[in-house]
């Protein structure tokens, strides 16, 4: 009963991902028709150090999840990667002509490159922690069939595997 129930969840939450994405689609082409090219922003200040605040929360929580090497860490590490492609992103729009060299360099040297250790690595560990030619890691499924050969068929594990733990399909031969 349980394991339905997360089912069902789970599904929810793929259907609010697809229907919120495709709602996005004619706001982003409504905003990008009506919104002034230069617009005068309150609390400008508090924007950006709120941000910046934000991003070095989540800089120290990186760090102290990979000394500690906490579950957490791969989780935060993308997350800061994010924070730092947008931070790079707003900064370069938003500079002023004689700002822009500075943000490039900064986009470039800094955040950027350390955006991507964090986002590689976390990806890197997501992969290796899936076995190899699970379905688990493609979220489409692979239907390949080779000609002349019979489709194997799958074993369930053994049943007194530890809980929680994901223990992959045995092939019979």
């Amino acid at each position: 009963m349980r394991s339905r129930r997360l089912v069902e969840i789970r599904r929810i939450r793929e259907w609010l991902a697809l229907c919120a994405a495709i709602a996005l689609i004619p706001w982003t082409i409504y905003l990008g028709l009506t919104l002034p090219e230069s617009y005068t922003a309150q609390h400008w200040q508090v924007t950006w150090v709120g941000f910046d605040v934000l991003l070095l929360a989540f800089m120290i929580a990186t760090a102290v999840l990979g000394f500690m090497q906490h579950h957490l860490l791969a989780l935060f590490a993308f997350a800061t990667g994010v924070l730092l492609v947008c931070d790079a992103w707003f900064d370069l729009l938003t500079a002023k002509r004689g700002d822009f060299v500075v943000s490039v360099l900064t986009a470039g040297l800094g955040e950027m490159p350390l955006a991507a250790v964090l986002i590689v690595g976390t990806l890197r560990i997501a992969r290796l922690q899936v076995p190899p030619f699970s379905r688990a890691w493609w979220p489409f499924p692979v239907r390949r069939r080779i000609v002349g050969a019979r489709p194997r068929r799958l074993r369930r594990p053994d049943r007194h595997t530890r809980a929680g733990s994901f223990t992959p399909p045995i092939a019979d031969d």
